[in-house]
């Protein structure tokens, strides 16, 4: 009987993926096809075998991240990163000199060579997993790997790559020199261990791990877009918990529930679940529950970000301002600041100015009120562009100067947004 968990099958999975590679006589690079949400899987499984007390290959694993910016200078920035963990283990590892004339990649993997001499008698081979933080041009990454297994020569030094199996950026490469580049597709089936795990939580907390269980295939239906499948588990996973007196958990399957259908591109169903779970938080806020304030005001939060997706700017402008003094009462001030910028955004929209601009000021005067730290990661830098931008159109260009100085006190030189807010804009006027 098999009674190992999802997580310890799919590192089995990966386990033999990587055997059937290293005792491959002819392979020297093995490119692992993996989807995103299967890098962490493979990332524990290298951390796995990384362990001595841990690992099941009898191969010495060696990860680099060094971001891939300079082709020609990615080799040597790989060698001596090797040396630096060569010397960290204080065993006097030789790995010779670079010699005139070597590329790169040459002078790394020559090191490796002599570093997997240097440890023949307790591994058999030497991984070198390349998992670049940044890869500035795929096309010359790609190059590089292609002249890298010109340097590949002993079958005891192999080196692992993963490629997004979105973009599939090394199939060309693979395609070129099938012997020497062996591909294995991870096919991992994440949401299906998602699932698993859920299941296996349910036998111990049948109420509890049932709900847990009915959110993930929520989850996981949404992301395969079966928009019917999504609300049959979430109308059950409503009805649990509800069963339960489990409010806060059925205002969650309702966020879920919206959260799907809204990118689905169905703002209108994805707004009737947001005002259902408003409609429970009021009533467990009626009957003194802790939570119930803080959800509803969330729920109204996710309803206006709705509303702000189908541009219905009359009923997000007022749904914003009715629930600033909601924030206020759970001495929220940055949720408070930010119902009052996505008002004046809403009615700057409508063209409403002089409401956008006093909406504008009660944002400003509640962000003045923060402590610096929280000043620091709120969105007030685009509450002061919104000032600058109305002031100019409402009273002239010495106004928004004003502003501007008034702007630069408060938040410092460099205080203009670069990216842009939800909901808003920056150095651009609203839509």
């Amino acid at each position: 009987m098999d009674t190992k968990n999802a997580v310890e099958k799919r590192l089995d999975w990966l386990n033999d993926q990587w055997v059937e590679f290293a005792q491959s006589p002819d392979a020297r690079l093995l490119r692992w096809v993996v989807e995103p949400g299967e890098v962490r899987m493979v990332e524990a499984w290298l951390k796995k075998e990384s362990d001595e007390r841990t690992g099941e290959c009898p191969d010495l694993f060696l990860r680099f991240d060094q971001p891939f910016v300079q082709p020609e200078a990615y080799g040597l920035e790989l060698r001596e990163t090797l040396v630096a963990m060569v010397e960290e283990t204080q065993e006097g590892v030789s790995l010779g000199p670079v010699t005139p004339g070597q590329s790169g990649a040459e002078a790394f993997f020559s090191a490796c060579e002599a570093l997997q001499r240097h440890y023949e008698s307790v591994c058999e081979v030497l991984a070198v997993v390349l998992v670049p933080g940044e890869v500035v041009e795929v096309k010359a990454w790609r190059q590089w790997l292609e002249k890298a297994l010109t340097h590949l020569r002993s079958p005891k030094v192999r080196v692992a790559v993963l490629d997004d199996v979105r973009v599939r950026a090394l199939e060309p490469l693979a395609q070129a020199d099938p012997k020497r580049v062996m591909t294995a597709v991870a096919d991992l089936d994440m949401a299906g261990a998602m699932e698993e795990v859920a299941r296996g939580a349910a036998g111990l907390d049948p109420a509890g791990g049932r709900y847990r269980e009915l959110l993930v295939r929520l989850g996981n239906a949404a992301g395969r877009g079966e928009l019917n499948l999504v609300t049959r588990l979430g109308e059950e996973a409503v009805a649990l918990a509800a069963g339960q007196g489990w409010m806060a958990l059925v205002v969650a399957a309702r966020w879920a529930m919206g959260g799907a259908l809204l990118v689905a591109s169905k703002p209108k169903e994805a707004l009737e679940h947001y005002r259902q779970a408003e409609a429970v938080a009021v009533d467990a806020e009626a009957r003194g529950e802790p939570q119930g304030a803080e959800l509803r005001l969330k729920s109204r939060m996710a309803m206006g970000a709705v509303l702000v997706t189908m541009q219905d700017w009359a009923r997000a402008a007022v749904l914003y301002e009715e629930s600033a003094p909601m924030a206020r009462t759970l001495a929220d001030a940055r949720l408070e600041l930010e119902c009052w910028r996505m008002a004046s955004f809403c009615r700057e929209s409508e063209q409403e100015l002089d409401k956008a601009w006093e909406s504008g000021e009660l944002a400003w005067e509640v962000g003045q009120a923060l402590v610096p730290e929280e000043r620091a990661t709120s969105t007030l830098p685009y509450v002061a562009e919104a000032r600058v931008r109305l002031g100019r159109v409402r009273q002239g260009e010495a106004a928004a100067r004003r502003l501007e100085a008034e702007a630069e006190s408060i938040l410092g030189k460099e205080w203009r947004p670069v990216t842009q807010a939800p909901g808003g804009h920056a150095g651009g006027q609203a839509a």
